[in-house]
């Protein structure tokens, strides 16, 4: 099959990250992949196996299959000349939503909630083609510091909120408070074109670490160092870091928003139904004082979410696409 998808840019971002590990497992099933982006730059950050074209290309060539994700790129996707397009629904609620289900599309959805919604609102079919992980990235790695520390991370991207990174600070230091151990540990990189840096908005005397623009090599350490990862996303399709971290065996604190096909109260993870500071704190807490408990979990975790890799979603993808070319 020959496969085009579009993106705004291949800069550091789970979106991103999403076709550029699809891009190289469809390559290697032996299929052409071709990402179109406003420059046709390949990324940096990232090995990417099939080829990046510019916009100013799209209309030279076409294509089986059709992808994309950003509406921000619809007229471009219009314009694209491909047998059969969906559009892969990975955030819940834009003001566009309604714009999309209408026109000519087959449509996917990155989470089995989000899939529910767009079927019971707009009663549409769509298929659910979750996120996934790359095992040769992200894995149990050896941990390093200060002994006696109960380290928490958490994405750092404190400029978007609906990652709800602000819920999760005020949990820490309320935690802090009582237990003089906690440490903060933040990670982020700088995005083009974005003026905003997420470590000049941190504000907490919790003590803590800032990771900046850690190369994807280093990202298993980083996990690995954390006793608990914290995720208090809402309208999520599917939380990377969240699933990131379960790969690299470090439990998991979470609210159900992109965490729904992994995480499981109690038996993956500890998940907090509403984003309340005092309740993602009550669970962290749980994990402070029932080290079994976060053991448990952190193994229960890895092996859940090493179900949901690229290759497995590449996989049920081609059979989709098939069936739709049909």
């Amino acid at each position: 099959m020959k496969i085009a998808a579009l993106l705004p840019h291949v800069e550091i971002w789970g979106g991103v990250r999403r076709y550029l590990e699809l891009g190289n497992e469809f390559v290697r099933l032996g299929h052409e992949f071709v990402l179109y982006t406003a420059q046709g730059q390949p990324p940096s950050w990232l090995e990417f196996r099939g080829e990046v074209r510019p916009f100013s290309v799209l209309k030279n060539d076409s294509y089986d299959i059709g992808l994309c994700s950003e509406y921000s790129l619809l007229n471009e996707f219009q314009s694209l000349q491909a047998r059969v397009k969906f559009f892969y629904f990975v955030l819940a609620g834009h003001r566009l939503e309604k714009k999309v289900v209408r026109l000519p599309f087959r449509f996917l959805a990155n989470s089995s909630g989000l899939c529910r919604r767009l079927e019971k609102r707009y009663r549409i079919h769509c298929e659910l083609a979750p996120g996934g992980i790359n095992p040769s990235i992200f894995y149990p790695a050896r941990r390093e510091g200060e002994p006696g520390e109960f380290r928490i991370l958490c994405y750092g991207r404190l400029y978007r909120r609906r990652k709800g990174i602000h819920l999760v600070l005020r949990a820490i230091e309320k935690l802090w408070k009582k237990y003089p151990q906690v440490k903060l540990l933040l990670f982020d990189s700088p995005v083009q074109g974005e003026s905003r840096d997420s470590r000049q908005l941190l504000r907490t005397s919790v003590p803590h670490e800032f990771f900046w623009n850690l190369p994807q090599s280093s990202m298993a350490w980083l996990y690995s160092q954390a006793d608990v990862f914290v995720s208090a996303e809402w309208r999520a399709g599917w939380s990377n870091p969240t699933a990131e971290a379960m790969a690299c065996g470090v439990a998991v604190v979470c609210t159900r928003s992109g965490t729904e096909d992994f995480a499981l109260h109690g038996k993956t993870a500890l998940v907090v139904r509403w984003p309340f500071p005092f309740l993602i704190a009550r669970n962290i807490e749980r994990l402070m004082q029932d080290n079994q408990l976060r053991l448990r979990l952190a193994e229960a975790g890895r092996q859940k979410i090493l179900e949901f890799t690229w290759e497995a979603l590449a996989r049920r993808l081609e059979n989709i696409f098939h069936s739709a070319l049909v």
